[in-house]
């Protein structure tokens, strides 16, 4: 049977807590939300000699790939913020609205990415690949869509795989996830551009 997955590359309290509610208008039980155990350093590499956390996948499942982009074209990176020794990452309301502050940038290229998910135990019959940051889709002046170069960092390796990004910001409700163009919300398959 086919299953849906969310995968965190930078597991951090927002993004948790993103991929939670991500999960829910998605209808994904949060088991099938997936990150290593620890979110840097030696112990995230010795963890995957115990569990890779995306070894189970099939061919048939889909996995999403959490993170912040650019939400423009011509981004190199994608990452997110993450605790650290030096500063914590925490929650605070401004304006009664939340907001996440504190911790450092972890970011991945589209080649960082590929070698983080075939370290995490990716099958290489894998198919169908989703970059949930905004702006993935993006064409830019200088560079092709991240999504495309992720694309193609993994072909070799990944015979059948389609990487899908998406063009503009994520947005997520209760019950619903949309990309934001300006002012306006579009359905996920509008916006989204898949590279096979």
């Amino acid at each position: 049977m086919a299953r849906k997955y969310i995968y965190i590359p930078i597991n951090s309290s927002e993004m948790q807590e993103y991929a939670q509610e991500l999960a829910k208008a998605w209808n994904i039980p949060v088991n099938q939300i997936l990150a290593n155990k620890f979110s840097s350093g030696v112990g995230k590499a010795m963890y995957r000699w115990v569990n890779q956390c995306l070894s189970k996948l099939t061919a048939a499942d889909t996995l999403y790939v959490v993170t912040h982009g650019t939400g423009a074209g011509d981004g190199q990176f994608i990452g997110a913020e993450r605790s650290s020794s030096d500063s914590k990452q925490k929650k605070v309301y401004m304006n009664g609205m939340p907001h996440w502050e504190g911790g450092e940038w972890k970011t991945y290229s589209p080649q960082q990415l590929a070698n983080t998910l075939v370290k995490e135990g990716l099958p290489i019959n894998f198919v169908n690949l989703h970059v949930c940051a905004c702006g993935s889709g993006y064409d830019g002046e200088k560079l092709r869509p991240w999504a495309q170069r992720m694309h193609q960092a993994m072909a070799a390796t990944y015979r059948n795989i389609r990487v899908t990004g998406y063009r503009g910001w994520f947005s997520c409700s209760t019950n619903r996830v949309c990309i934001k163009v300006g002012s306006q919300f579009y359905p996920l398959e509008e916006r989204a551009v898949t590279f096979s």
